[in-house]
């Protein structure tokens, strides 16, 4: 389909599972001699040993940090946590062109994209949430189900398998919960738009003396959706963009001053439009285009002469009579309605064997409107009856498109936006089904085992509403007056063999799905003519006859058995440092999923013509299976020598047989080195894949044209690299610098787009180094400290045909490009290529995480008022490096410090704790991020207005109020961004150029702006 162009996470205990086990047992005891040291397995192993630390570093956030954030989707909080800040919510999809992911919230670990981004539930994986790729849509995990969630930086490919190459988000659940939790929330923005409603309940019962559990589980939320007209800064007629500097084109613009204007290359304004096309039309009349306005056209629809604005380049102006481009901004955030019930439980069939399973079913819907439909030259025959005297005596006059000499088929051509047919709209619809199903327990007091079986199925309804069938919208605009009658109707009610021209700039009018669908369907006899020349000419019984409904589906499903045993040695034997623990498992999965275009994609791919304005689309249908064996070893090497309290070493290795791309082999090597009970070094490396996933080997191969810029024409081939003009000698022949070699034709090229059966798995390599300091002399502080690199390798990409040809001759050969496409061999002019994707891009990323957490009790400095407990959390981040090279040899590309990607980041909070009374402030910020490249700016310093050349920081701040009463009622009351930062002046987002999808939106902030919610929590 065309278009035209917190409270902060309170208790973000970054490294906080580590640090827990970390805690020096001298201290623990003080607190409480019966504390007793349970079993921890944590995100990145499935080691069961007590005291086992994963050498990798692994953040938690903890559901009473969801709680007290005050928002009720676990995305919108987790995007402020520095490692998830590119990560995609309901805002970054709200956008006309991808109709399938709106309503998706996605996790994008360490901004090396969502597909390369692992999402676990309970250390299992979890069905996607968009056809053809692994991507978890979190709107599918219920928040009040939620115990913590954590997050692993790189290399999780030898645990958890492929797709885990930026690291690991594992969403651990309740487990074995007794009471009922029942929580309800209400928000609204303090400028109006986007209210939301939320309301939850867990209950859990233990049955026959421990030996059962039953948990149910129901939670619903509604937001609603924010519309442009809800802000300011977004309201037609008062949005400001950047535009090119109308004081820069003097001829267009000859009563412009620059001393208005200023002297950069672009300014701030408002009312932008387009120099063509308009609400009621844009009517060219003359043959030869009018020279006396921008674009050549004569008219309004209406008959009024058309008036320029101010020209800004390009197709835009200021003012005039075109339509306004504020009027083709989308929702800002979407409506979103989803619940989800859930149902786990447990049973002890021995006291050493036990069984689980859980259920899950999630429902989500989203309303969207998009843009209206818009034409760029419909062809009018001048017998028309609807077309103005005006007009008509224009084109009729010598010179005109209907006099003699004028049009093949005398008429005028009209530009127009329809917004009087109606905006298009989506409603879409998500199903998440997932099931558990397994056994646990002890084969001795060693060595455990777990099997399991997971099933998940995803299904997707996207309807979309007022998607104009183009054959009945041309027709219905060919009017004519009925000479019998005297009224106007469609010239195809008295001739149906009549075929309109359609748009000579964008759709023509298909003869052959015109009779086979129009007139062969019998379409002809219900046509109701309407009047484009101006607004309002469209009657609803004529819209009604024009658009449809036209609905998508897509299945996804997901299998997996998994099976390991995890122990330690010390029935066998043990090490002088103690005793070896091992995990040895075996996993299979399988992955399908299917993507149905509509009807009319269908039938517009069967003809090779757009029926209807959503286009022409096939069937993507794919799957894969993998049969894997994993282990990992957890070996004491020290233990108790001077600077060397302890030192461990973690091995683990995972080999994959895939379906599609054969065996693949992911290994991890950490160590931990305890120096004192103070201070732990930590380190590993990791070998890390992603394969290909359902869309990128399987999309459907379909017929597609472009328009080919040939490099090795004469005039282009000194224009790249220095291997174009050998190149380019040796594939024609002979030296175009020599012999003039100028493709001369002007159609496009037939070619053919699709998925790549033959790509490879990615490659990842991560290397974590850090410090975790818990002293002694201050207990209740910890702190960590880590560096990370990750390189990824051998990436997929999708080029397009004159990326293709251009790499082709501007890389040392031989190379993945040159097989891509063909020569004619009499002419040497490129006949035809194929868009795939191929395994030839790669990304750096580095960094370093420091937290901090410190909880103080006043009583331990000699204050003996009671005067509560206090929590301080700090989690920061310095991004160092994102580079992405698009391809081998390359220039790469840095995105370090642009939007998504700020080099500092830092969430810090603090919450006081005081009898029945909680309070929490919570500051999240990072650095101010480029708008435009460091080249830009210093090759044109007056490029932008000073002061625009980077996005502000992100200054947010946060605030709840919780009070418990009777021991299980808690009530509670915040503020979200309570100081109302906004987006910046002319904020319309940023779209990355390289690595992963940064988020698409309002910068620094989104538009929400301040929100406050109250809420009840009940715990029985």
């Amino acid at each position: 389909m065309p278009t035209r162009t917190s409270l902060l996470a309170t208790t973000l205990l970054s490294s906080a599972a580590a640090l827990t086990a970390l805690a020096m047992p001298q201290a623990a005891l003080a607190q409480d001699e019966a504390v007793a040291v349970e079993e921890l397995v944590v995100t990145g192993s499935r080691i069961r040993l007590q005291d086992f630390v994963s050498p990798n570093p692994v953040s938690t956030l903890t559901g009473e940090a969801i709680e007290r954030s005050g928002v009720t989707n676990v995305t919108d909080l987790m995007e402020n946590y520095p490692a998830l800040v590119g990560s995609t919510d309901t805002q970054a999809l709200s956008n006309a062109a991808d109709r399938g992911s709106v309503g998706l919230n996605l996790l994008n670990l360490r901004n090396l994209g969502t597909k390369r981004t692992l999402v676990l539930v309970d250390g299992r994986r979890h069905v996607a949430g968009q056809a053809g790729s692994a991507a978890v849509d979190t709107n599918a995990i219920p928040v009040a189900l939620i115990d913590r969630v954590e997050v692993l930086t790189g290399g999780a490919s030898a645990i958890y398998g492929a797709d885990g190459v930026s690291g690991v988000v594992n969403f651990i659940t309740k487990r074995n919960f007794d009471g009922l939790d029942v929580r309800a929330q209400y928000g609204w923005s303090d400028l109006g738009g986007g209210e939301e409603s939320f309301i939850s309940a867990l209950g859990g019962r233990n049955f026959m003396e421990g030996r059962a559990n039953l948990t149910v589980g129901l939670e619903y939320s509604n937001r609603d959706a924010l519309d442009p007209q809800d802000r300011d800064f977004s309201r037609a007629g008062q949005r400001e963009t950047l535009v090119n500097n109308p004081a820069d084109y003097p001829d267009e613009n000859p009563g412009v001053d620059r001393a208005d204007w200023g002297d950069t290359d672009l300014v701030f304004a408002r009312d932008g439009r387009y120099i063509d096309t308009a609400l009621g039309g844009g009517v060219y009349t003359r043959a030869d285009f009018d020279p006396n306005t921008l674009s050549g056209v004569s008219f309004q629809g209406n008959g009024a002469p058309w008036q320029d604005g101010i020209y800004t380049g390009g197709f835009s102006m200021l003012g005039g009579s075109g339509t306004p481009l504020d009027l083709f901004q989308t929702e800002l955030v979407p409506g979103l309605e989803r619940w989800t019930g859930y149902v786990g439980g447990m049973f002890e069939i021995t006291p050493d064997h036990r069984m689980f399973a859980d259920f899950k079913y999630n429902n989500a819907k989203t309303s969207f409107k998009s843009q209206p439909t818009f034409d760029y030259g419909i062809l009018v025959p001048i017998d028309n009856p609807y077309i103005p005297d005006s007009i008509r005596a224009d084109a009729l006059a010598p010179g005109g498109m209907a006099a003699p000499g004028g049009l093949r088929n005398p008429g005028v051509l009209v530009a127009r936006d329809n917004f009087d047919l109606g905006s298009v709209r989506r409603e879409i619809e998500r199903e998440t089904f997932r099931g558990v199903i397994g056994f646990e327990g002890d084969l001795s007091p060693s060595v455990a085992y777990n099997v399991s079986y997971t099933y998940g199925q995803t299904k997707e309804s996207n309807t979309e509403l007022n998607n104009r069938n183009n054959l009945r919208w041309f027709a219905a605009i060919d009017a004519v007056r009925d000479p019998s009658s005297g009224n106007i109707v469609c010239r195809s009610s008295l001739d149906p063999s009549a075929i309109p021209d359609g748009d000579q700039f964008g759709t023509p009018v298909d003869a052959d799905a015109w009779n086979s669908v129009y007139v062969g369907g019998g379409q002809a006899g219900g046509c109701v003519p309407i009047n484009i020349f101006g607004e309002g000419g469209i009657s609803p019984e004529a819209a009604a006859w024009i658009n449809d409904e036209a609905t998508s589906s897509a299945k996804i499903e997901q299998q997996v058995f998994s099976a390991f045993i995890t122990g330690d040695s010390s029935q066998a034997f043990s090490l002088p440092a103690g005793p070896v623990g091992f995990v040895l498992g075996t996993e299979y999965r399988k992955e399908k999923s299917t993507d149905t275009p509509s009807d009319d994609e269908l039938l517009g791919a069967q003809l090779g013509y757009d029926v209807t304005w959503l286009g022409q689309g096939a069937v993507e249908s794919g799957e894969f299976e993998v049969h894997e064996l994993f282990g990992e070893l957890a070996i004491p090497v020290v233990r108790d020598l001077p600077l060397v309290d302890s030192f461990d070493l973690n091995l683990a290795y995972r080999f994959s047989d895939y379906s599609t791309i054969g065996t693949t082999d992911t290994w991890n090597i950490g160590a931990q080195w305890r120096v004192t009970q103070d201070l732990m070094i930590r380190g590993s490396r990791a070998r890390a894949v992603r394969a290909p996933n359902i869309s990128e080997l399987f999309l459907p191969q379909t017929q597609t044209f472009r328009t080919i810029t040939d490099p090795c024409e004469s005039d282009n081939v000194q224009a790249g690299t220095e291997f174009r003009v050998a190149n380019c000698t040796a594939a024609l022949g002979f030296d175009p610098t020599q012999v003039e070699f100028i493709n001369t034709t002007s159609s496009s090229v037939e070619g053919v787009v699709g998925g790549n059966p033959d790509l490879k798995a990615e490659t990842g390599d991560t290397q974590t180094l850090g410090l975790v300091f818990t002293p002694q002399f201050a207990p209740g502080l910890s702190m960590s400290l880590d560096y990370y690199r990750i390189t990824l390798t051998d990436a997929v990409n999708l080029f397009t045909a004159n990326t293709i040809i251009e790499s082709c001759y501007d890389l040392e050969q031989p190379n993945d490009f040159c097989g891509l496409f063909t020569r004619d061999p009499g002419t040497q002019f490129v006949d035809s290529f194929q868009e795939y994707s191929v395994n030839v891009s790669s990304y750096e990323t580095a960094g370093f995480d420091f937290s901090m957490q410190y909880l103080l009790n006043p009583v331990d400095f000699g204050v003996e008022r009671d005067v509560g407990t206090f929590q301080f959390n700090l989690v920061a981040n310095r991004l160092t490096k994102l580079e992405f090279v698009e391809i081998d040899g390359a220039e790469a590309s840095s995105e370090l410090g642009f939007a998504g990607a700020p080099k500092w980041q830092a969430n810090f909070d603090v919450t006081w704790l005081w009898n029945d009374l909680m309070v929490n402030y919570g500051f999240n910020w990072f650095d101010e991020t480029k708008r435009f490249t460091d080249e830009r700016r210093a090759s044109n310093p007056n490029y932008v207005p000073d002061g625009y050349w980077t996005w502000s920081p992100r200054e947010t701040h946060d605030i709840q109020v919780q009070y418990t009463f009777q021991d299980r009622y808690q009530a509670y009351a915040g503020v979200n961004n309570f100081t109302n930062q906004l987006p910046d002046r002319g904020s319309t987002g940023t779209a990355s150029t390289g690595a992963a999808a940064f988020t698409a939106g309002a910068s620094p902030v989104g538009p929400v702006g301040r929100y406050f919610y109250v809420g009840m929590k009940s715990s029985f």
